[in-house]
């Protein structure tokens, strides 16, 4: 696989840009050397292989307490630290970049608006200012990194965090090197849900335009789904009047007739490193049998849910749907564990301290009502769970939950479905996560309908042994058939074939 990615820059340096690192180093005692994080998160892990085998470069905010001692004076420093195949390249963010930039405008503006949660949004004009000033960082920092590269750089932007860099680092680096500019290739992925024009429409007049105008920065703009794909072309057509939209060839053209910039956007499904899941599962196997006597001892059925304590992932809805579960079907009392893991997030955030409240009380209202001796019928677990112990979990479950209100993919779900080596449980998913576009072997819930949801678990629970083996061996499949490393195969290769391919590719297709 490293092969076929390293084919498809064809000469060219990758530079990764994001706001989480993939090393973070953590300040030791005086006269000792800092310790080395590798933070957690599915699209760090992916990405960290993917850089190692291209030997590019990765710009990402130094958050550790230790970074600035580990990196030299540009913030440079090789990486992995026991035997360095590539550059990580630290931005610097000071206390009030990281209220403004990250606290403010990419969690408490962005998130809320494109996971249609418009009751958690809320507007700074110093938050926008702060992510604007943050972005101008990003992108300069990139475009040092991109005009000091080997080959033509092809520059791989992620997420919401940096909507307006790819424009902007266009435009550093054909002030800094036109040369380098002329071969610049830059794409994005936008790993969460991308909303309507209507809810854009909520920001004050000109911050649409210009988080648009920065992604069309962009050669490509991938998504996870069509659905995303579509509402970002039509926010272009609202919202950019000089545009041309072609939604059936998935592209837009901005600019007069000569000097016109062209952008593709497409949908690329991301996935799970399956073999690494399998082999954690298949490793796991006495702590699965562990996890089972400990929390559905007696042959009781176990329920799983892994989560980020996030208000876009229905964690309160999924608890009234357990609720109205035991109301309609008592004959479950006391044969049914439900355990919740519910890993802290965002802390500083005053909608997600609330809601982990909501949880706690939720889970303890739950349990007062249909506890017996010898029987809690939630139990949270608000806590970083191991990677290790989590796939002990998946594969332990008889069901899993995912209720997520909205959600880009949601890999959660595939996890589950990778560590289920018995074939045996249900997965019952929200038709709002992108993952329900591929796990047809699922049972389909709509988290907002509590009767229907608890129908949904209800359901799972009583599915004979064949129709389970029979659903979770096709998932299981389906998801061999497309993993992380097809991702990034797609999207790299996607990239590669819009490129500029000579002196004369600058801003047009």
């Amino acid at each position: 696989m490293s092969s076929r990615l390293t084919s498809h820059l064809q000469g060219r340096t990758l530079v990764l840009v994001s706001n989480r690192e993939p090393y973070e180093h953590v300040a030791a005692a005086p006269g000792e050397a800092p310790n080395v994080r590798r933070p957690p998160g599915g699209l760090v892990s992916a990405l960290d292989p993917t850089m190692q085998a291209t030997r590019g470069v990765w710009v990402a905010w130094g958050s550790g307490s230790g970074d600035r001692d580990a990196a030299d004076a540009d913030g440079r420093v090789g990486v992995p630290p026991e035997a360095p195949r590539y550059t990580l390249r630290r931005v610097w963010l000071d206390g009030d970049d990281v209220e403004g930039y990250y606290q403010g405008f990419a969690n408490s503006v962005l998130w809320p608006l494109c996971h249609l949660l418009v009751q958690h949004y809320q507007f700074r004009e110093a938050w926008w200012a702060r992510y604007q000033a943050v972005n101008a960082r990003f992108a300069e920092a990139a475009a040092e990194e991109a005009a000091r590269a080997a080959g033509a750089p092809v520059v791989w932007v992620q997420d919401y965090h940096l909507a307006l860099a790819p424009r902007l680092l266009r435009e550093a680096l054909a002030a800094r090197c036109p040369e380098a500019a002329r071969r610049l290739a830059v794409h994005q992925f936008w790993h969460i849900p991308f909303p309507p024009p209507d809810l854009l429409a909520l920001l004050p007049p000109g911050v649409p335009q210009a988080l648009l105008g920065g992604l069309l920065g962009n050669d490509l703009v991938a998504f996870h789904t069509d659905r995303h794909a579509a509402n970002f072309l039509d926010a272009v057509a609202a919202f950019i009047p000089d545009a041309t939209v072609r939604r059936e060839h998935g592209l837009v053209r901005v600019g007069p007739p000569g000097a016109e910039r062209t952008t593709r956007v497409g949908a690329f499904p991301i996935s799970v490193d399956v073999d690494h899941y399998e082999g954690l599962a298949r490793d796991a196997a006495a702590e699965a049998d562990a996890a089972r006597a400990r929390y559905a001892p007696g042959g009781r059925r176990l329920v799983l849910s892994v989560d980020r304590v996030d208000y876009t992932k229905g964690i309160p809805e999924r608890l009234r749907a357990l609720d109205r579960l035991f109301e309609t079907a008592p004959e479950l009392l006391g044969t049914v564990t439900a355990v919740l893991v519910a890993t802290p997030s965002r802390d500083e955030i005053p909608a997600y301290q609330t809601l982990t409240q909501e949880v706690v009380d939720g889970v303890a209202a739950l349990n007062a009502r249909w506890a017996a001796p010898g029987w809690t019928p939630v139990v949270l677990e608000h806590r970083n769970v191991p990677a290790r112990e989590l796939a002990a979990l998946y594969r332990a479950a008889d069901v899993a939950l995912v209720s997520s209100l909205q959600d880009g993919m949601n890999l959660v779900a595939k996890e589950f479905v990778a560590c289920q080596l018995d074939e045996r449980g249900v997965l019952v998913l929200s038709r709002q996560a992108g993952a329900a576009e591929e796990l047809e072997g699922a049972v389909f819930i709509t988290p907002f309908d509590v009767d229907g949801f608890a129908a949904g678990v209800r359901d799972a629970l009583a599915m004979p042994a064949a129709e389970r083996s029979a659903r979770m061996a096709a998932m299981r499949a389906a998801l061999r058939q497309a993993t992380v490393f097809d991702w990034l195969d797609a999207v790299l290769g996607r990239a590669a074939e819009l490129a500029p391919t000579g002196e004369s590719a600058g801003a047009g297709a």
